[in-house]
């Protein structure tokens, strides 16, 4: 349940938040929010649907907004506490400090729910057998076939060295590998490459030796700068690895996605917590996750390891057939670069490995 505030205290919250340095610019609001609620459980579900774009007012009165109806991040912690405490302990509003004080103690932005019992005093109230059984908050058990899906499917995604850089990719059919256009854009980029299979920490916690595969001289490529997604074909890739399913399935709002990739370059990685879909077309999937640079390029996976997306960026995204823009991530649906495909490179679509 969300804290109630007056409408007095309100309007005076997001004046003091309108005239606060850090909130001057779109960039300074991304930073702000961004430092402001890093660590705070499930911040990427309060940064995916606020617009930032805007008078320092008007954008002031969403970001309250969206704080007071989130509510509790804690038990002991209001998302709108967080940000008051912020604003305190940066001194951008020092002549205002006293009433932001008081608004933490007035509406208890950062009490506790209620006062929590010494250890000696608790008793509880249901027998062993029902605690054992109970669901907190979202029902997050799954299959254990899902980290085996996972696992299998990691296998198929590569590392991308490219002559001034690193990216992601993934293998979608008979030695094909898939990335942005923006990571490779033509065959000469695709020739000076390389394509690393199992670049990643072992379960011993040492860094595998990866298997490095090269374009294949004369292969089919083919690319498309709109959709932001390359094919390439590679020399014969490891035996044990087989290429991942395309499936051109439009994602719901609010279902979960999980993105395989090599972020900034780096290791292996796998985000599968707190990622949501916040939009979805035929073209664009947008979703909360967590990428770097060099993520580019990565698989985005349904619950059935099934590639519904490639991702390509992130940042304040503007959500399409709209105005308002959001701290998001985004992709090519596979029904685009499926479609595409059929279309333009039918000899690639007909060895791509369908959903």
């Amino acid at each position: 349940m969300s804290v109630q505030i007056s409408q007095p205290d309100f309007l005076k919250l997001v004046g003091i938040v309108a005239k606060i340095p850090e909130f001057r610019t779109v960039r300074d609001r991304v930073d702000l929010l961004v430092m402001t609620l890093r660590g705070v459980p499930r911040d990427d579900d309060i940064l995916a649907q606020l617009d930032l774009d805007g008078s320092p007012r008007i954008v002031a009165v969403r970001v309250v907004e969206r704080l007071i109806t989130f509510g509790r991040v804690s038990p002991d912690k209001e998302a709108l506490g967080v940000f008051v405490n912020m604003i305190i302990d940066s001194g951008g509003a020092s002549e205002e400090n006293d009433f932001l004080r008081e608004l933490l103690q007035t509406y208890a932005l950062d009490r506790p729910v209620v006062k929590s019992p010494a250890i000696e005093d608790w008793r509880g109230r249901d027998s062993s057998a029902s605690v054992q059984e109970k669901i907190f908050g979202e029902n997050t058990l799954r299959d254990i076939s899902m980290l085996q899906l996972a696992l299998k499917a990691s296998q198929a995604v590569v590392r991308i060295v490219l002559p001034n850089g690193t990216g992601s990719g993934f293998i979608v059919g008979d030695n094909f590998a898939m990335t942005n256009h923006h990571v490779i854009g033509d065959q000469e980029t695709a020739n000076g490459s390389e394509f690393e299979f199992g670049y990643q920490i072992g379960p011993d916690g040492n860094p595998q030796m990866p298997q490095v595969v090269q374009a294949k001289t004369g292969g089919l490529f083919y690319t498309n700068a709109d959709l932001d997604y390359t094919v390439v074909e590679l020399e014969a890739i490891p035996e044990d690895i087989g290429p991942l399913a395309l499936k051109p399935e439009r994602a719901q709002r609010d279902g979960r996605v999980t993105i395989i990739q090599h972020p900034g370059g780096a290791y292996k990685m796998i985000s599968m917590q707190n990622n949501f879909v916040a939009f979805a077309n035929a073209k664009v999937l947008q979703y909360t996750t967590s990428t770097m640079r060099g993520s580019s390029g990565s698989p985005v996976f349904n619950d059935d390891y099934d590639v519904i997306a490639i991702h390509h960026s992130g940042g304040l995204l503007q959500e399409p057939g709209s105005d308002q823009k959001y701290l998001r991530n985004a992709g090519t649906s596979m029904i685009a670069v499926l479609d595409d495909l059929r279309q333009n490179a039918a000899d690639i679509h007909a060895r791509v490995k369908p959903g």
